[in-house]
């Protein structure tokens, strides 16, 4: 690639991230536990303490950047606490956040993985925490689960310093 061009495309990669806040959780099941992909691990998730909303993850980027994709690992069978609706919030604050992605995961053991809204108005623009909120699990009145997140994106400042840039003009008004 060459700076000169509108060719350059930044490297899309797994961004690192810490567990940063959560709702509740049960037991053992830990929310860091989503930091590591265990499908055979029937206790390597986070699991919420109550399906009484508002229950959520809130993930802290190491470093703003454009979030491109997220990755749902699940457990090796079916699971009744598997999200059948979620919601994915992300920005630059945890008091400011627009919603990237409604949707639900299918009942089974394969990863999905999810585009997230990234652009405003064909301008991408940066998150450094994304939100993660589970709306419905598979088995009515469970618990939710989440097993395994990975996330993906731009992290390069050459591309995250500009968008970074608008978006503070933006966020503004």
């Amino acid at each position: 690639w060459h700076l000169g061009g509108s060719d350059y495309s930044a490297e899309s990669r797994a961004l690192s991230y810490t567990v940063y806040k959560w709702s509740s959780y049960s037991s053992t099941y830990l929310p860091e536990n989503i930091l590591v992909d265990k499908p055979n691990d029937q206790s390597s998730r986070w699991s919420s303490e109550s399906n009484y909303p508002p229950q959520f993850l809130i993930l802290k980027l190491e470093r703003p950047a454009i979030v491109q994709n997220i990755t749902y690992g699940k457990y090796e069978k079916t699971h009744v606490c598997n999200l059948k609706k979620f919601k994915v919030f992300g920005g630059m604050s945890e008091e400011n956040m627009t919603e990237l992605l409604s949707s639900g995961l299918k009942n089974d053991f394969n990863k999905e993985t999810f585009t997230l809204k990234h652009k405003i108005d064909e301008q991408m623009f940066p998150c450094r925490f994304i939100k993660i909120v589970p709306l419905m699990s598979w088995g009515p009145s469970f618990n939710f689960s989440i097993w395994y997140i990975e996330l993906h994106g731009v992290e390069d400042p050459d591309v995250v310093q500009p968008c970074l840039n608008w978006y503070s003009k933006v966020s503004l008004f």
